[in-house]
């Protein structure tokens, strides 16, 4: 059916429920979504969100009862419900330092939908003794969800509980670009993906590749990674406690357990033999893959590191030049080396460098840079720009800066709203050069706190009792 064939209510659930079908799977169609359209149908299923999670999401109920907010009749009256990006790592440190994990299943539980919380509190995750097991552990008992968590750089990780199916509708979405698709059909079944960095685990964009490997590939061998091992979640904690540690001057305070060295050993091991496996990854490609249609998706840093590897060793143009090489991720404070996106291309074949916009808490939203440098907001999220003082909703008119703030639509066990740390610009009216009618990211995308200095200190557009009540009442736990 078109889409002009279509009732608003048909083309809301859609766009909640199975996005690429809004588009009838047509790359070229879901880019070229009339705006008129996508604000009616995103005002729509922001509406029916809200109703059906405001009783249902403990911590949401929560903030909602205490602002008084029982229906959505405007955009911004979801502002005051959005939530500061740090929600995802609000629980007691000591919980993770003590391994009481059932406690943060209590916690976890606040965040999700009561249906949701009731699988994850029958999960008997008593026994676990590092974030490892407790990551396999919830796969196996509440396997229609999965957690990820971020990288943690500043000591604390976040956990983001993102169902199954939120999973899948952003692979759906993803399909649209990598393979240029015209329709339902599947277009490549040769296509490979190579992945420059652990075959598994449970960090946000390593998380993704299950999920990858099932929407794109037509069988798990057409995946190479550099290395065949699982990324340890409880090594990478330590490493980022560390980094905390040393930037506080407390490293002597610092106590690591003895099970925690021991899978530090264990990945020093696998660091030494990395070579080896590096040495098989960039084999595979000048030989098995050389000349094929490949699908990369990966940080800067992670692509650069690859590009400058294969170079190194004499590589170059190794892929077809229709291969779909894509990067999301800002520069976290690091300086980004002169000329990373060409040797890339030099590396790879490519084309050209698909850019996105995008972060772990928005799953199903990264925002694609066109020809003309500008980043395309996904149907699927709804962007608000706030007061980076007060976190008041500013004009949705005209060209603004501010801070970023988001709502996911593709979010249905948790509540999709919530705070960035990141200042944007955006233009609401102006039309794009490229000619696509969605709004867009303008400009230099800045970290509030490298503008300050380290320091973002967020203030949530509720009542200040308001947020504190939430958070108090996520916090509590023992």
């Amino acid at each position: 059916m078109l889409l002009t064939e279509m009732s608003l209510k048909k083309k809301t659930e859609l766009l909640l429920n199975d996005p690429a079908a809004l588009a009838n799977h047509d790359a070229h169609a879901w880019q070229y979504l009339s705006r008129a359209d996508i604000d009616a149908i995103q005002f729509e299923a922001l509406q029916q969100r809200f109703a059906q999670l405001r009783d249902r999401v403990p911590v949401l109920k929560k903030l909602a009862d205490a602002e008084g907010v029982t229906r959505i009749d405007a955009l911004d009256d979801a502002v005051p419900l959005l939530f500061e990006h740090t929600v995802f790592k609000s629980y007691p440190p000591s919980l993770l330092e003590k391994k009481q994990f059932s406690q943060i299943n209590r916690w976890l539980g606040k965040l999700v939908t009561t249906e949701m919380a009731e699988r994850i509190a029958a999960a008997d995750v008593s026994g676990c003794r590092s974030l490892d097991e407790w990551f396999a552990k919830m796969d196996e008992a509440v396997p229609e969800l999965r957690v990820s968590h971020t990288s943690g750089t500043s000591g604390t990780i976040s956990f983001l509980p993102t169902s199954v199916r939120e999973w899948e509708k952003a692979c759906d979405v993803r399909k649209l670009y990598i393979w240029n698709q015209a329709g339902p059909d599947m277009p490549d079944p040769n296509l490979h993906t190579v992945f420059p960095y652990f075959r598994k685990g449970y960090l946000s964009h390593v998380r993704a590749n299950e999920f990858f490997i099932r929407a794109l590939l037509p069988s798990e061998e057409n995946f190479h990674a550099a290395y065949p091992a699982t990324l340890s979640t409880d090594v990478l904690h330590l490493g980022a406690r560390l980094r905390a540690a040393h930037a506080k001057g407390t490293l002597d305070r610092l106590e690591i357990s003895p099970e925690l060295i021991e899978k530090k050993k264990a990945f020093d091991t696998l660091q030494a033999e990395m070579p080896a496996h590096l040495s098989a990854f960039f084999e595979a490609m000048a030989t098995k893959l050389r000349g094929k249609r490949v699908y990369i998706g990966a940080t800067w840093n992670l692509l650069h590191g690859m590009a400058k590897a294969g170079l190194e060793r004499g590589l170059e143009g190794v892929f077809h030049p229709d291969s779909f090489v894509s990067t999301t991720g800002g520069a976290k404070g690091v300086v980004q080396p002169e000329g990373w996106r060409d040797d890339v291309l030099r590396f790879t074949g490519a084309t050209r460098l698909n850019e996105t916009y995008a972060m772990s808490e928005l799953l199903s939203g990264s925002a694609p840079r066109c020809e003309h440098g500008n980043f395309h907001f996904a149907h699927t999220v709804i962007p608000f720009l706030l007061d980076p003082e007060t976190s008041k909703p500013l004009p949705r008119t005209g060209r603004v800066t501010g801070r970023a703030a988001f709502y996911d639509l593709g979010a249905d066990v948790h509540w999709g709203g919530f705070i960035s740390g990141d200042e944007v610009t955006v233009e609401w009216d102006k039309p794009c050069t490229c000619g696509r009618p969605s709004r867009y990211v303008t400009g230099t995308i800045q970290r509030y706190s490298e503008m300050n200095g380290g320091d973002d200190k967020i203030t949530c557009a509720a009542t200040e009792s308001s947020h504190r009540e939430a958070m108090d009442f996520l916090n509590t736990v023992e």
